[in-house]
């Protein structure tokens, strides 16, 4: 964020994902094609979930604390949960909106608990207001996204995806493109790269490949992990202090995880029944 500009971060983490995820898509299917008719939802869904989301986050993170923006995108699992209501893609269940408040609630303890706690100044109020943008533009997304994921494998959508968000990040680049000097630092390009293979290459495709077998909610709910498994990365790796408070909300989030998935079992043991 010190030297790259939110957008002009994210179109270089697509242009360096986008010819890997395609090598290995033909490597893996010996064919990269998309249906004619396919392409304007998956312009549709690159543009909202990758070159909208991913640029409005970067911005949040920027005019934010870190505290804040986290608990802004926690909020986007509660969001797929109302548009796929609201869109009838799923039904209401109480089951599954306890389950998703139960963990938002115990992510929240552990986001807000931390040493940085949370600090709604005015100064923040930009990247507050960005970053629930920013969530509702991810919770949207798996629901675009889900009909293309059960035609195409997880691998292709997050390919083209990917490549056609790097191209609709090109126009609004292109002054930076043609003055930077890429010459930065190892931490800048190490940055670059962890975002781009292992979060983009691995975590996208696994990402889109959960919401082709059980659903966008049901996907969702495990972004309340994330906040978790970063305190507890933070413990090891950083020494960083836990509090009994952090503990409480882990153990929370996984209360909440399970009672979603729980619903799912339940569903799944009806239909064989039937």
């Amino acid at each position: 964020m010190e030297v790259l500009s939110p957008e002009m971060f994210t179109l270089i983490r697509f242009a360096i994902v986008f010819p890997i995820l395609l090598i290995g898509l033909w490597w893996k299917e010996k064919s990269i094609a998309i249906e004619k008719r396919d392409i304007p939802r998956l312009i549709i869904v690159s543009l909202v979930g990758i070159s909208i989301y991913q640029t409005l986050f970067m911005v949040s993170i920027h005019n934010t604390s870190a505290t804040n923006s986290s608990l802004m995108i926690a909020l986007s699992p509660i969001f797929t949960g109302i548009l796929s209501i609201a869109g009838g893609k799923e039904k209401f269940t109480w089951r599954v909106q306890a389950g998703s408040l139960l963990a938002f609630l115990g992510a929240a303890a552990v986001i807000g608990m931390g040493n940085e706690g949370f600090a709604f100044r005015s100064n923040h109020l930009y990247g507050d207001l960005i970053g629930l943008i920013a969530a509702l533009f991810w919770g949207w997304y798996p629901i675009l996204a889900e009909p293309l994921v059960k035609k195409y494998s997880s691998l292709r959508v997050t390919a083209w995806s990917s490549g056609i968000a790097a191209a609709l990040l090109v126009p609004i680049n292109m002054t930076q493109l043609l003055t930077t000097s890429w010459h930065w630092s190892a931490g800048v390009w190490g940055s670059l790269l962890y975002a781009a293979i292992p979060v983009t290459v691995y975590g996208l495709v696994v990402w889109y490949y959960g919401v082709s077998k059980i659903g966008p909610t049901k996907v969702m709910v495990y972004m309340y992990m994330v906040p978790l498994v970063a305190i507890l990365i933070a413990a090891v790796v950083l020494h960083e202090s836990l509090n009994l408070l952090q503990g409480l909300g882990g153990i929370v989030i996984l209360l909440g995880i399970t009672v979603v998935k729980w619903e799912g079992k339940t569903k799944v043991s009806h239909s064989i029944a039937k």
